[in-house]
């Protein structure tokens, strides 16, 4: 499976960064809430096809990342600098999940929600798995290589650190809402798990079912590292 080019998403992270530099002189007010959820991604679950009330079960790769300390850093830095920051963080991590072919499901702040396979898309579950992994290596590489590049470059002092939980398992998705205003969600215990394991510092943390199901080959250079007293492995 190749590996992301780095060089590339530091240029196309850097676009959305510059156009939010030379907006960012014409906004007068501004604050930060939770994204509006866009989960009508979930792969093959559409929400003008469901029923309010009704479900459907499905199996999903889960990967939640989210930011460490971003409440104490924007309140370190100030409005403006935040704003910068996330017009460099999150295209850049999402250039990652495009690149691994993740449906984002929620942006919630500073922290994303990904799907990877399911039973009404192409990837099988090992896929779906493996994905999900790298995709996580990948954002740690791309905060790194990239992000804070950008934030470095243009004297923002205070470096992004982020957490990445992956798990696998059975999810239900379902519409929830009125006529007017709705949206498609999805609850299973590998969607907690996963943001549970995101509380890490500059790692991927991942389940025993992800450990299990992963692809093994001859001379593999993953490797899963138990932690927390073996409930869960750091993936080097």
């Amino acid at each position: 499976m190749s590996r992301i080019d780095v060089d590339e998403v530091y240029l196309k992270t850097k676009e959305h960064y510059n156009q939010a530099k030379k907006t960012l002189q014409e906004i007068e007010h501004f604050f930060f809430e939770h994204a509006d959820a866009i989960s009508d991604t979930i792969p093959g679950y559409r929400a003008e096809y469901l029923e309010f009330g009704s479900y459907d079960k499905d199996n999903f790769a889960v990967l939640f990342v989210d930011m460490r300390n971003s409440t104490k850093r924007a309140q370190a830095i100030g409005a403006e600098k935040t704003f910068l920051t996330m017009h460099a963080y999150i295209p850049a991590l999402l250039e990652v999940i495009k690149f691994y072919n993740g449906k984002v499901v929620d942006i919630m702040g500073d922290g994303i929600m990904v799907f990877f396979g399911g039973k009404k898309s192409d990837m099988a579950k090992v896929i779906a798995v493996k994905k999900a992994g790298l995709c996580g290596k990948d954002m740690l590489r791309v905060i790194d290589k990239v992000v804070n590049r950008i934030l470095d470059e243009e004297k923002i002092r205070w470096s992004i650190d982020i957490g990445v939980g992956v798990d696998y398992g059975s999810v239900i998705v379902t519409k929830i809402g009125i006529r007017e205003f709705y949206d498609v969600k999805a609850f299973g215990d590998c969607v907690n798990k996963a943001s549970k394991y995101s509380n890490g510092c500059n790692q991927v943390k991942v389940s025993k079912q992800v450990k299990e199901i992963w692809p093994s080959s001859e001379g593999g250079k993953i490797k899963f590292i138990p932690i927390d007293g073996g409930d869960c492995y750091v993936l080097s």
